[in-house]
């Protein structure tokens, strides 16, 4: 959809057009988030500094900022009498979802980072890769996808970027882009409409969905350049959104008015020359469908988002990649210590989250009908045995065929279902690079494919999907592609009247 690029700056606001006047006639790119303390310029083709700036920037020192007039702290008197208007008009309803995990950003150029991180928490999206001892969360140093940059780490972060990286975390994203057009244009005015309309919907809702700004701060009268914030809520008889600024350390929590923020969002990037806007983030769909009853199956694999995709598969290479010290007569059992060890370190937890048994009776069956016809999965049977006799590692479920018979053995209620089957049969549907690392005897391009051969319908089908699905789940190669369209949505007069 094409758009006219922005005419002029004008606004209501006296205040805003001065300062954005003021910037402009001095033709200097305020930093990213960062401020002048830090002396930093944003613009991506000046990124050396002179010793006098770098000198002058190391004996500043500033606790916070003052909010420029018109815009409302969140804790005093006239901000919570605001918030308490706007939660009795049921406007309030995703501000304690955010609330729970407000944070401060830990960089000056991570706004972005730290409200992405903010927000899928709220959605309660599990990273599927650990954090710090045994469990698993958002911060801003573990969002790492093929989209971060270090150019995007120094200097912040463009709006489609921070969209990008929050699809491959697995968040639903719907990007919202402001038009290029004037502040006073027919244009700009139908995106501010379509911004409060988003906006209420958004926050009167009881679904877990939040939107986060991306807006010009300068613009606003307040210092820096270009910045990324949640939204709290929207309080009706003022017009006024509840900014929940990450970078707490200059500006708190503040109530703005929602014509000045969408009037900031007009403004281009300053290094891409991109507008920017706002998007909407919910859970993945694919996560939701989990939890809905279907047919029962024998195996499932469940979605994997992007980014920890990556993140296991790097994690197993780097485990199999060391010198292991594991000395054992038959290639068949050093494979597979070497794929349980892998494991280990990674995490049992979480890739026994990624192919789980539906239903365990039907997966043993397609378990017998592999026993019986693969020597390969017989030879690997008999060496996941032996492991567990020397005591390998008590980690792994026991096997349920044993000498060519299935044993008996009763599910508990609330346990996933396992066995020692599972974790071969994961093995050897793994990708052709993760096969190869884990041994030579397993590095046949269609091993995988043989393997689903030997299954019977009606299973044959699904189990080549499984094999498929789990193949694109962990990459030989990190990678991320933003596509045009593809949960974006450019802003323009026909969108309203669709």
């Amino acid at each position: 959809m094409s758009s006219v690029r922005v005419a002029s700056t004008t606004t209501t606001r006296k205040f805003c057009t001065a300062v954005w006047r003021q910037a402009t006639a001095q033709q200097t790119a305020k930093p990213r988030d960062a401020g002048e303390m830090f002396g930093m310029n944003g613009n991506s083709s000046c990124k050396q500094h002179s010793p006098h700036t770098i000198e002058r920037a190391t004996k500043l020192s500033h606790y916070q900022r003052e909010l420029p007039n018109g815009h409302i702290p969140f804790s005093c008197p006239e901000g919570r009498s605001l918030f308490q208007q706007a939660l009795s008009n049921g406007q309030m309803e995703t501000y304690f979802y955010m609330a729970e995990q407000f944070q401060t950003q830990a960089e000056p150029t991570y706004c972005g980072l730290a409200t992405l991180a903010m927000v899928l928490n709220a959605l309660r999206v599990d990273p599927m890769r650990a954090w710090k001892g045994s469990w698993r969360w958002f911060t801003e140093e573990n969002l790492g996808c093929g989209c971060i940059t270090q150019k995007s780490v120094e200097h912040g972060m463009a709006m489609q970027v921070l969209a990008s990286l929050a699809d491959c975390n697995g968040a639903a994203t719907e990007v919202m882009y402001a038009p290029r057009a004037s502040h006073d244009s027919e244009e700009a005015k139908q995106f501010t409409d379509f911004f409060r309309t988003t906006l209420r919907e958004t926050c009167s809702s009881g679904e877990r969905q939040f939107l986060i700004a991306s807006y010009s701060r300068g613009f606003l009268g307040q210092t820096g350049d270009g910045h990324f914030s949640p939204i709290g809520g929207y309080h009706e008889e003022s017009d006024s959104v509840l900014i929940m600024d990450v970078a707490r350390f200059k500006y708190p929590p503040h109530w703005a008015p929602l014509k000045d923020l969408a009037s900031a969002m007009l403004l281009p990037d300053s290094e891409t020359g991109e507008p920017r806007g706002f998007m909407r983030l919910s859970a993945h769909p694919k996560t939701q469908a989990q939890q809905i009853s279907a047919p029962r199956k024998p195996l499932e694999v469940r979605y994997l988002p992007k980014a920890a995709g990556q993140w296991i598969a790097g994690s197993l290479l780097e485990k199999l990649a060391e010198n292991q010290l594991h000395h054992f007569n038959s290639w068949s059992t050093l494979a597979l210590s070497r794929w349980l060890s892998a494991v280990q370190a990674t995490s049992p937890g979480i890739l026994g989250k990624i192919v789980v048994v539906d239903d365990m009776d039907l997966f043993m069956d397609i378990v017998q009908q592999i026993y019986s016809r693969s020597e390969l999965f017989r030879t690997l049977c008999k060496s996941y045995a032996e492991l567990q006799a020397f005591g390998f590692d008590n980690s792994f479920p026991s096997l349920r065929i044993h000498d060519c018979k299935l044993e008996d053995c009763q599910s508990v209620s609330g346990v996933p279902q396992t066995c020692g089957e599972l974790w071969i049969l994961f093995l050897l549907l793994l990708p052709q690079h993760l096969r190869a690392a884990v041994s030579e005897h397993l590095a046949h391009p269609d091993l995988s494919s043989e393997l689903c051969k030997l299954v019977r319908c009606p299973w044959a089908l699904p189990m080549e999907a499984l094999k498929e699905t789990l193949h694109f789940a962990l990459p030989a190669k990190q990678s991320c592609t933003w596509l045009a369209g593809d949960g974006n949505l450019s802003f323009g007069p026909q969108l309203l009247w669709q």
